[in-house]
């Protein structure tokens, strides 16, 4: 914590961080909270084509993602099956994504279908998926991803048990780029655009979890900055009410400058400077003696004597002052 937080240095820090960093330190709160799933389900919009640009999932490895769904959907239309898994992953949550969480999602729905095509070329029983866009909302989170392993585990077991053959030619832990160009040799265009959306899986999982981890950061540095904001003004606001008590019982003394020279001396020892403003408050600001009335109707000007009086008094005064 700053040794003085009066100064102007300190003041302008805490002006740059109200303006720019209080309402971002409570949206990046919110990435980080659980939300209701029946709040969730309540405030889904309504949809429209328009909303959002179709799912890329059916494009072909060399062909863009600009495919509209209504090109998509007649390959799946004489398939009930297909049509469902088709109809699950084209659910409203997906329109609803941030952009790191979108390009996830339609990697895994090019993954899923390129698995499920090569399941149906070989006539083999196409498997039940888990994940699901709502795991992505509001944002991405490394402890909600046990879905997203288990349907990735699920699709290797179906790439393996019908193109044994060729994956048995694929280096045992291959990497991604062993991966990719392995795909790119291969004639089996299902099998080649699973591999290829997997490793693109990979490695939109690994920009969601960069961002989370970012998105971590920034979180716990607005929080610590919040928690500094809150306590300066906790200690504005106990030096207002010092001050105020001062003045009302009329010390002949700047309740300012006495309160701020105490705080600024507590911040670096609470219990010395505490014992220095009960004992002997002139240390944080001169009794000011043109300011202590007269006695005997004028008579007898006030002096030094009646300053180490008034000194005595307000220190007694503010060792029971609660503020």
């Amino acid at each position: 914590m700053p040794d003085d937080f009066s100064s102007k240095d300190f003041d302008a820090l805490l002006d740059e961080f109200i303006n720019k960093q209080l309402n971002e330190t409570d949206d990046i709160l919110a990435d980080f909270q659980e939300e209701d799933e029946d709040e969730i389900a309540e405030n889904k919009p309504s949809l429209t084509p328009e909303d959002d640009t179709p799912s890329e999932i059916d494009a072909a490895p060399d062909e863009s993602h600009d495919s509209s769904e209504e090109e998509l959907m007649p390959i799946y239309e004489e398939d009930t099956e297909l049509s469902k898994i088709y109809a699950d992953l084209e659910s409203d949550a997906s329109y609803q994504l941030a952009e790191e969480e979108k390009r996830l999602y339609n990697v895994y729905c090019e993954f899923i279908k390129s698995v499920v095509n090569c399941a149906r070329e070989h006539q083999a029983d196409i498997p039940e998926f888990s994940f699901s866009a709502e795991e992505l909302l509001p944002r991405f989170s490394p402890n909600r991803t046990e879905n997203l392993k288990n349907d990735i585990a699920i699709c290797w077991d179906v790439l393996l048990q019908n193109e044994a053959a060729i994956l048995a030619k694929l280096p045992y832990n291959a990497s991604d780029e062993q991966i990719l160009d392995f795909a790119e040799k291969i004639s089996a265009p299902n099998l080649q655009l699973s591999l290829i959306s997997y490793v693109e899986t990979l490695i939109e999982t690994d920009a969601c979890e960069t961002a989370y981890n970012i998105r971590k950061v920034k979180y716990q540095k607005h929080k610590i900055e919040k928690e500094l904001y809150e306590q300066h003004q906790r200690t504005l606001e106990r030096k207002r009410l010092y001050a105020k008590a001062v003045r009302e019982h009329n010390f002949p003394i700047d309740a300012d400058l006495l309160i701020n020279n105490f705080f600024k001396t507590a911040s670096k020892d609470p219990q010395g400077a505490f014992e220095i403003l009960t004992k002997n408050p002139a240390t944080y600001a001169p009794i000011q003696i043109d300011k202590i009335p007269d006695r005997l109707f004028g008579l007898i000007k006030a002096g030094p004597e009646d300053g180490k009086a008034v000194n005595k008094k307000l220190g007694k005064f503010l060792a029971g002052l609660k503020a």
